[in-house]
């Protein structure tokens, strides 16, 4: 099983992994409910019916399938480690040696680059594990989630037509399939791409 730092820090933000508390549920569910119009067109879950419990439920998940070494999820964390939102490296397969990563942040931290740097941390630690390939799925509307693998170099492999069902506006969208490949990274390196963020 691949064993993953429990914090990366950066030159803005810091990513702990995700702890599991009702205090940290309230936190979690505030700033959900703060960033629902920005939130819920693309994540399903991010409703005004999103209660507490079901915050604190997720946590628990979190530190079960960090467990498990199936999915390592983080809180993302400002200088003065106020929670800012959350990243993922999801359905991690070690024997294929990839993984994709999920991301959302506060309304009040979106389009500062913040997401950037976490993407990046994520980048620096499984690439470093010999994590081959990432990849990260947008939908096709979000322009601002999808600005983040795009500025930082993926490549968009295609679009999967109608593959996510929106229960909101009950109908399918399309979603975007962007990757990394380490080469790719290593190559990034070499360019100064990362240079911004330390």
């Amino acid at each position: 099983m691949i064993i993953v730092s429990e914090t990366l820090k950066g030159k803005r933000i810091t990513l702990q992994k995700a702890v599991k508390s009702f205090e940290m549920a309230q936190v979690h569910i505030e700033e959900v409910k703060k960033s629902l119009a920005e939130l819920s067109p693309w994540l399903g879950w991010a409703t005004e019916e999103y209660k507490v419990e079901d915050s604190y439920e997720y946590l628990q998940g979190c530190v079960q399938e960090w467990e498990k070494g199936k999915e390592f999820n983080y809180m993302i964390l400002d200088e003065n480690k106020n929670f800012m939102g959350m990243i993922s490296a999801l359905n991690v397969k070690e024997k294929d040696k990839c993984l994709e990563i999920g991301y959302w942040i506060s309304s009040n931290y979106a389009g500062k680059g913040y997401m950037q740097e976490a993407v990046r941390l994520l980048e620096k630690e499984f690439f470093g594990l010999g994590i081959n390939r990432i990849v990260i799925h947008t939908d096709v509307l979000n322009k601002k989630s999808t600005n983040v693998p795009q500025k930082l170099g993926y490549v968009l492999e295609g679009i999967q037509r109608q593959a996510l069902w929106n229960k909101k506006e009950q109908r399918f969208r399309d979603i975007n399939t962007f990757s990394k490949l380490r080469s790719d990274y290593e190559q990034s390196l070499q360019a100064g791409l990362y240079k911004e963020f330390g």
